[in-house]
């Protein structure tokens, strides 16, 4: 199983939906794993091929892999996921190698 690492930003949505939607929280954290073990593949994100998504109900996950480590880099409702990610892409030292 693939090692992984979260941002901030996408450690504290999970934290939030898992106290205020635990559902949805739960499904992620499905699809987390299903990543991990490469059960599962995004598509790539158009403008930067490194940066993999997916869809999970109303809420995308943007994700790369760095080696062998899944970093999940954004989720976030799909209609501000987007900003949010080319926002924290020019900001955020995490996506550097």
């Amino acid at each position: 199983m693939r090692d992984y690492k979260f941002t901030k930003q996408a450690f504290k949505t999970l934290t939030d939906l898992s106290k205020n939607a635990p559902k949805i929280a739960s499904h992620i954290k499905e699809i987390i794993t299903n990543l991990r073990l490469d059960l599962i593949e995004g598509e790539s994100l158009t403008g930067y091929a490194e940066f993999k998504k997916l869809r999970t109900g109303k809420y995308r996950l943007i994700y790369t892999l760095r080696g062998e480590v899944l970093l999940i880099a954004i989720i976030e409702k799909r209609e501000t996921v987007y900003a949010t990610f080319k926002h924290l892409f020019k900001k955020s030292a995490a996506f550097d190698d």
